[in-house]
């Protein structure tokens, strides 16, 4: 076997095992490898201008396309800005390989017996600080550990519940010299030993159940079984909704598709969870943005069936009490459903009828009129621009909302049908949207529709350069209301109405983002009135190469309908009149809290 540098075996493996796209920040400790990668025929790779895009890029790469990237920094600083996009993959379950830099083994820390909080330049013990949110991390410290640690990185991203892992790589071992034997790594499914057995109970529930409701979560993508989800549905006419992490999986006038659920999601869907006698939840956290604050109120009269291939979310607890956990890749799981159980009993009309006319649920969205100068300008709601904004966008074209109110207004506002749509809900973090689109436009080379808002956007403003440098299609769209809304909203409630840091008056400032577009050398508009969104919308959707359009909104607007901390899904602000809550209650109502008593069964 030929020997060669440590760095060039690394890489090849990498390529030989389908991760051949790499997400680049350049710097000294990093340098022999990114060096190689632009020299390496197999291999492409895109500069970013900051750490953190390249990492959030990565993981829009993979939503869009299945597969994994590889991003390269440097030691230090550059490694220490790679922890939000970590972060992110980690609680999405997104596999990426991170490979960071680091000082030379003789002048790093480990080789001496005191402990200084450095030692050699930029050292910083990356892998101290990423356990927590990575599936496996390890600094290479010897020649002989190379392969077993670059194998191991690659199984463990897509081994289980996907994530991500880091290889700490310190530049005098990258440019050793030794043998290294390139290997494919193969993935092994979680399958449940009892499924069979765990398939049979569930088809015992559904048969004893008279509403029964599906809940298709991100476990579904993930898993790749969109088709199957599908057919399960349809097979057995059972009414589903959808955790945001599965919103964009089917075309949302599917007859059996009653909404998203959640804090923030339609108050129809909540109806059906809330009422539902036997809840099927595959591929969903259930997380308290799902079930609200107080899992006791959660589907509290539904049998709660949880299939999860992560045994830590089946039996986290804290009151959410699952009968029939299942853990099982969710695409395993539905092939034995559907090979299993050969038909269900007809579903309950009534049932049906209810859940069609709760997803019809007409929500009177707010019109904000707002001050006589906002009336002036004629300025638009949230609701009214994204809905137009809507309408125009292509079955296949792929749509990537940043974290803040306008994700609340798009999922809201946003009816899908062949689109793919997605966040970093687990996270959640402020710029993410742009570096993702990036990272998707690159996979795909698709046309991207990014939508971010005003404070988000300026996070990772400056991967416009990257945008421009790779002429990549993406049509960014700014929700502009000038402040931080989604806090002046908490602000309301906790704070009195105090704005600080938040309002677009005082604290919370904003750059001429057309100006800042056009610097960058990328075609730019402002939206400022209703008169002028229809001709301007389209001029973007049609304009031939990237394009940023602020469209200037009520600062007043609201995120409703929302839940408050600690409610039962159906309670929803603002609120419904108590006839309204019990005409959509089958199951017996819970008493509206007041300050001292809480809330107590009515019935």
């Amino acid at each position: 076997m030929v020997k060669r540098r440590l760095l060039e075996s690394s890489i090849d493996m990498l390529i030989e095992n389908g991760i051949d796209t790499f997400f680049l920040v350049t710097g000294g400790a990093i340098v022999p490898t990114i060096d190689y990668i632009g020299q390496h025929k197999k291999a492409k790779y895109y500069c970013f201008q900051h750490e953190q895009a390249a990492a959030m890029a990565a993981e829009g790469y993979y939503r869009t396309t299945d597969k994994i990237g590889a991003v390269l920094t440097t030691s230090g600083p550059g490694a220490q800005n790679l922890l939000n996009g970590i972060c992110g993959c980690w609680y999405e379950s997104i596999p990426c390989i991170f490979i960071t830099g680091q000082v030379s083994t003789y002048e790093s820390s480990d080789c001496i017996s005191t402990n200084p909080r450095q030692l050699g330049f930029q050292e910083t013990p990356i892998v101290d600080s990423v356990i927590p949110f990575t599936k496996y991390a390890e600094k290479i410290k010897t020649t002989e550990s190379v392969q077993r640690v670059i194998k191991t990185a690659i199984e463990q991203c897509k081994e289980g519940r996907f994530g991500p892992c880091l290889i700490d790589f310190p530049v005098d071992m990258q440019t050793s010299v030794s043998n290294f034997e390139i290997e494919k790594v193969e993935h092994k499914p979680v399958v449940d030993l009892n499924l069979s057995k765990n398939v049979l109970k569930l088809e015992k529930l559904i048969n004893n159940s008279k509403r029964p409701l599906i809940l298709l979560g991100h476990g579904i993508r993930l898993s790749n079984s969109i088709k199957q989800a599908r057919k399960l549905v349809d097979k057995f006419n059972i009414p589903f909704v959808v955790s945001w992490g599965a919103f964009d999986i089917i075309d949302h006038s599917h007859h059996l598709f009653t909404g998203d659920i959640g804090v923030y999601g339609k108050r129809g869907a909540n109806f059906a969870i809330q009422n539902c006698d036997l809840l099927i939840s595959i591929g969903s956290r259930l997380d308290t943005r799902q079930t609200g604050g107080n899992l006791a109120m959660f589907a509290r009269e539904a049998t709660k069936v949880m299939v999860d291939i992560d045994f830590d979310e089946l039996h986290k607890g804290r009151g959410l009490n699952i009968d029939l956990p299942i853990q099982s890749d969710a695409g395993l799981f539905i092939d034995e459903v559907i090979r299993t159980i050969k038909e269900v009993p007809v579903q309950d009309q009534t049932w049906l009828q209810k859940c069609t006319e709760w997803k019809n649920w007409k929500e009177e969205r707010p019109v904000f009129g707002g001050s006589s100068a906002l009336r002036k300008y004629g300025r638009l709601t949230s609701y009214e621009a994204l809905d137009k904004l809507n309408k125009l966008i292509d079955d296949d074209e792929i749509i990537i909302p940043d974290e803040g109110g306008h994700l609340v207004w798009c999922m809201q506002t946003f009816k899908l049908t062949n689109q793919r749509m997605f966040s970093n809900f687990g996270n959640s973090s402020m710029g993410y949207a742009l570096p993702s689109a990036i990272g998707a436009a690159i996979g795909t080379g698709k046309r991207v529709i990014c939508i971010d808002g005003d404070g988000g956007f300026q996070m990772n403003i400056q991967e416009l350069q990257t945008v421009k440098n790779y002429n990549l299609p993406i049509k960014i769209f700014i929700i502009n209301n000038g402040c931080y809304g989604i806090i002046k909203q908490f602000q309301d409630a906790y704070c009195e109405s105090r704005y600080t840091a938040t309002d677009g008056h005082k604290d919370y400032t904003l750059p001429d983002f057309e100006k800042v577009a056009k610097a960058y050398d990328i075609e730019a508009i402002t939206i400022e009135n209703k008169g002028d969104i229809d001709s301007k919308l389209e001029y973007v959707m049609n304009y031939d190469g990237p394009i940023l359009c602020n469209i200037l909104i009520d600062p007043e607007q609201k995120l409703i309908p929302n839940l408050e901390f600690g409610t039962p899904l159906e309670d929803m602000s603002p609120y419904l009149t108590d006839e309204q809550i019990n005409n959509n209650m089958i199951i017996d109502t819970i008493e509206r809290r007041d300050n001292t008593k809480g809330w107590v069964n009515l019935k």
